[in-house]
């Protein structure tokens, strides 16, 4: 691999629990170990929210940065916000109010440990989003060098088209599941003038809109949660799930890789070019991807991996 990870390391699972309890001195250790192991294999991308673990996972790394004068100038942060958990008022919801918003900001640059994020996400669609809301919370953060990039999750086009409208700036990134068990990207693409389209989530030519507009494409739970590279599988897995994962181990023997870096070069092969955001908390799961981006799927082995978690043939 040369130059800079296209693999983004996402922080969800660390920092402890998803409550109040305060951050323990183990947790930090834990983080520590999975960021280095994430800047050894060349990721320097970090993925956070601040509602990951209640924002520990954002203070784990607030203590990576302290304790290692220089990073901060080698990595790009990103962070999401909009969502508010139960626990914090008893309703659970989204809110992008400019005055949550810029509040959410704040409170992710003082636990990071930093003066600016590189990427700011909006969570997840909030119905009760105001144009002239957004436009005050952006002008603010981007006016006050607060955050460098404006991005979304779990959006379609036409939600992107309405924040860009609103805010007046172009939206550079969106984060949505696709894996190669989540594969409603896929299936949105091959379901035009047939029933496939019905099967999937995704919004019809989500894709192919990013790609015309250089919206970077970024994969959460690219991994499919270990089902085809470690995880052991139940009685009651359905048989193309086991096909597939005994496919995928059969070409990382062929390709003298891990079953993980199959399952990540799958997405990489897209020529939209998806940054898959890997979640594993074990160091030893993130080196075990180190060569991902050098593994060479054909096209053929490509549609047999589809095809098999798919379970039924192409229409």
């Amino acid at each position: 691999m040369l130059g800079e990870s296209r693999i983004i390391y996402g922080s969800m699972g660390l920092g402890g629990s998803w409550d109040d309890q305060k951050l323990e001195s183990e947790e930090i250790k834990k983080a520590e170990e999975a960021f280095n192991a994430a800047l050894e294999i060349g990721i320097t991308y970090f993925d956070f929210a601040d509602i990951y673990t209640n924002g520990k996972s954002e203070k784990v790394f607030g203590e990576f940065i302290k304790g290692n004068p220089g990073l901060r100038e080698k990595v790009k942060i990103q962070t999401k916000a909009g969502i508010i958990l139960p626990h914090q008022d008893g309703i659970g919801r989204f809110d992008f109010s400019s005055t949550h918003i810029i509040k959410a900001v704040e409170g992710s640059l003082k636990r990071l440990n930093v003066d600016r994020i590189d990427s700011l996400l909006l969570h997840r669609p909030d119905p009760l989003m105001d144009p002239d809301a957004l436009k005050v919370a952006f002008d603010y953060l981007f006016d006050n060098a607060l955050i460098g990039r404006m991005g979304v999750s779990n959006m379609n086009q036409h939600q992107i088209r309405f924040v860009e409208q609103a805010v007046g700036r172009k939206v550079t990134a969106n984060q949505l599941e696709m894996s190669l068990q989540r594969l409603d990207w896929l299936d949105s693409t091959i379901g035009v003038n047939n029933d496939e389209g019905f099967k999937s989530a995704f919004t019809p030519g989500i894709i192919e809109y990013s790609m015309v507009n250089k919206i970077e494409l970024q994969a959460w739970s690219p991994m499919a949660r270990g089902i085809y590279s470690g995880k052991k599988l139940g009685h009651d897995t359905p048989q193309n799930s086991v096909d597939t994962r005994d496919y995928v181990y059969e070409l990382a023997g062929n390709k003298e890789t891990t079953p993980g870096s199959i399952v990540l070069a799958f997405l990489l092969k897209h020529p939209a070019g998806i940054r898959p955001v890997i979640g594993t908390s074990k160091a030893n799961r993130i080196l075990e991807i180190k060569d991902a981006e050098d593994v060479e799927l054909s096209r053929r082995e490509w549609y047999k991996l589809y095809i098999l978690s798919r379970g039924e043939k192409l229409p």
